[in-house]
């Protein structure tokens, strides 16, 4: 095997397998049981006819999800380290917007782990860049 694959037998592939089947689930649980997916996220819906904003989230969810996924078969780790460095934004912005509106803040921690995770895959990933130099 070259130093230069990058697949299923790299940590760093299934640590953006994670990120990408929970992207997955997000985006479609938001669709399918948008109450429910907009609570867990840590902000509650007051009124059923603000669904469309819970659809916005879960299109984005989708979105990335069906991104990452397509770069993994795709096996295309540089466009990864750039989408799982740039997107760390996301998730700040998410927790940022939990402890300014919520009541309960608990749910912030959520979208801080999710920004960490995504900061060390990130760093994990381009290390294996550097390396393969």
């Amino acid at each position: 095997m070259s130093k230069y694959y990058w697949g299923p037998k790299s940590v760093t592939y299934w640590l953006v397998g994670v990120v990408t089947l929970l992207m997955l689930y997000l985006g479609v649980r938001g669709f399918i049981q948008p109450e429910a997916a907009i609570r867990d996220f840590g902000i509650p819906l007051h009124d059923t006819a603000d669904r469309y904003l819970v659809n916005i989230k879960a299109d984005r969810d989708l979105f990335i999800g069906i991104c990452l996924l397509v770069l993994m078969v795709l096996r295309m780790k540089k466009a990864l380290l750039v989408i799982m460095l740039t997107s760390i934004l996301m998730p700040i912005v998410d927790a940022i917007l939990v402890l300014t509106n919520a009541v309960d803040k608990t749910p912030s921690w959520i979208h801080i782990v999710t920004a960490v995770y995504g900061l060390v895959v990130g760093w994990m990933l381009y290390r294996e860049e550097q390396r393969s130099k």
